[in-house]
């Protein structure tokens, strides 16, 4: 997030307050909360953190200050959650799909989403997309795949514990061409950069991260690897991105598993899969082993607060999509994603065999 949207954020909440809601969680009111957000500052986590800071601040009768951890991916921040005492006075946002990746990647440090955390709910669930270059020469899918008949596809990625990493290889086997993984690109930033110069061909990416160079014309839509969630505020709606979807009984996934004699269906599956892994969204989380009575405050108190028309015409502004679920929910949403990840055991070892070379 640049200084320019850093500062329609402050603008928008500043606007609109931190709205009427109050919540009366045990020992939390007078208190000074650590909110830790696993990314560098400026960066999307870090913008929706400081969107709910003064929110919560209101909500909780507490201070919430902010802490940045994006040591080792974000794993430490991760971790620095995870094993802070289960009171309420440390909460942070983590990177489900990111997390889920680690793992498969033999990061062995890296916690698991789904089992060391309390999650308290999800902001928003992650609109991934593959992009060119404006000056790429591949304006679409077909473009991508006429390329890939004379050479494999470069891409660009961070590591192989990240979501991007395993991203490319399953698009890459349900589209049908081969790659070359380029590792190293930390952020989307450093991978937007990458595509814009050419050093690589494609790079995955959230929407949100990408609004900017997505609309001067320097990234080029090739694909939604997940629809943008239809009940998002905020976020550009599946009809208003001019990209095909992966996914879908209608998507490229079964029209090119028809086209090259494989089964239309299984496509399907895999498309819906892959959809699953990556999409899984942006969580409020804190360490394991709260008391449930506090759970159940914090839960309800970041769903009042996401579900208000205050938060979400500061998040409009501030140009943050707001897709809210639940606790329950969220988790539902990470243990679907971990199953997705199991399926494509194969492929996740070929890729991570072919960035150790």
């Amino acid at each position: 997030m640049g200084t320019g949207r850093a500062l329609l954020l402050a603008f928008a909440v500043g606007l609109f307050g931190a709205g009427p809601l109050r919540a009366d969680c045990p020992g939390l009111a007078g208190e000074t909360l650590r909110w830790i957000v696993t990314t560098r500052p400026g960066g999307g986590y870090d913008a929706y953190s400081r969107l709910l800071q003064p929110f919560l601040e209101r909500a909780l009768s507490a201070r919430i200050v902010i802490e940045n951890r994006p040591e080792a991916g974000g794993i430490v921040g991760a971790l620095a959650i995870r094993d802070a005492a289960p009171d309420g006075r440390t909460l942070g946002i983590i990177n489900a799909s990111g997390l889920l990746a680690a793992r498969a990647g033999d990061v062995g440090t890296a916690p698991d989403p789904a089992s060391d955390f309390t999650i308290l709910a999800s902001i928003v669930s992650n609109h991934v997309v593959l992009f060119s270059g404006r000056d790429s020469g591949i304006a679409d899918v077909a473009g991508l795949l006429r390329v890939a008949q004379t050479r494999p596809i470069v891409a660009g990625v961070r590591d192989a514990g990240s979501s991007s990493f395993y991203a490319l290889p399953i698009a890459a086997a349900l589209l049908g061409f081969d790659y070359e993984l380029v590792t190293g690109y930390v952020g989307s930033a450093a991978r937007t950069l990458a595509v814009m110069r050419g050093e690589v061909d494609i790079v995955v990416a959230t929407f949100d991260s990408v609004r900017g160079p997505v609309r001067d014309g320097e990234l080029v839509p090739l694909l939604q690897l997940t629809g943008a969630p239809a009940d998002a505020v905020g976020s550009a709606s599946p009809d208003t991105l001019d990209a095909p979807r992966m996914a879908g009984p209608d998507g490229l996934a079964r029209q090119r598993a028809a086209a090259t004699g494989r089964s239309p269906e299984q496509a399907a599956e895999e498309a819906a899969a892959l959809a699953a892994l990556v999409g899984a969204g942006r969580l409020a989380v804190a360490p394991p082993g709260l008391p449930p009575v506090l759970a159940a405050c914090l839960d309800e108190t970041l769903g009042n607060i996401l579900g208000s028309a205050e938060l979400r015409t500061a998040a409009e502004r501030a140009q943050l999509g707001i897709q809210p679920r639940t606790g329950r929910e969220a988790l539902a949403e990470v243990l679907e994603g971990a199953r997705a990840l199991a399926r494509f055991d194969s492929l996740v070892r070929a890729a991570v065999e072919q960035a150790r070379q």
